[in-house]
């Protein structure tokens, strides 16, 4: 394989795709006081990858299939043959990356050969188990969040926001909220709540809305 990445064609994959230093692919020979050190060290690796593939599948509707293609390169990588296979330097690159990739194909999604072959680049192969368990976590994390955006008239102070969040989070107990903020004056004084499924319009225009709408009525 080039020494230079190669060409995956998923920029924005790519470009989250931060980690440069290879790892040790020789963790079955590491005494068993390492192994949580080096799993440890698995886990770090893995985290940015795993928020890589997160954030891809998430912009492009497809966390269910990257989960499925996560769960199985990640059994595959786990099993004791293959293991020795990934480790074993006499094994190309793109000899342990062309194996993955055809043993996943049925699982195979939009832009997961590109994670492979930037995993067989940098030698990290064996941090896949790591990747799909982050990848879960993100997913049941992404799972409990709502997404809040609350517009004003006006830019709202500290304190009227935190009063918002709080009574957010009474009214959606064991959620994460994550509140987005935006000003539109054409709201004359007030604010709106939206979120997926919830309006709530506590706007002067909004009022005036509903004045009209009865005096019409």
């Amino acid at each position: 394989m080039s020494r230079n990445l190669p060409s995956l064609g998923l920029k924005k994959f790519l470009v989250r795709l931060l980690i440069r230093r290879p790892i040790r692919n020789c963790w079955l020979s590491w005494p068993k006081s390492s192994r949580g050190r080096q799993m440890a060290e698995f886990t770090t690796i893995a985290r940015p990858y795993a928020k890589a593939a997160f954030s891809y599948a998430t912009e492009t509707e497809t966390q269910t299939q990257w989960r499925e293609f996560l769960q199985k390169a990640a059994t595959i990588a786990s099993d004791d043959a293959m293991v020795e296979v990934l480790k074993n330097p006499a094994v190309s690159a793109e000899t342990k990356c062309a194996m993955l990739d055809d043993l996943t194909k049925d699982r195979e999604v939009n832009g997961s050969l590109s994670l492979l072959k930037a995993l067989s680049h940098y030698g990290r192969l064996l941090v896949l188990p790591s990747i799909s368990s982050e990848y879960d976590a993100l997913v049941a994390q992404g799972e409990r969040a709502l997404e809040v955006t609350i517009t004003s008239a006006f830019r709202l102070e500290k304190d009227e926001l935190q009063l918002l969040e709080s009574k957010l989070k009474k009214q959606h107990k064991g959620k994460t909220i994550r509140v987005q903020t935006a000003v539109d004056k054409s709201l004359i004084g007030g604010f709106e709540i939206r979120s997926a499924d919830t309006v709530i319009d506590a706007t002067v225009r909004g009022r005036l809305s509903k004045i009209a709408e009865s005096l019409s009525a």
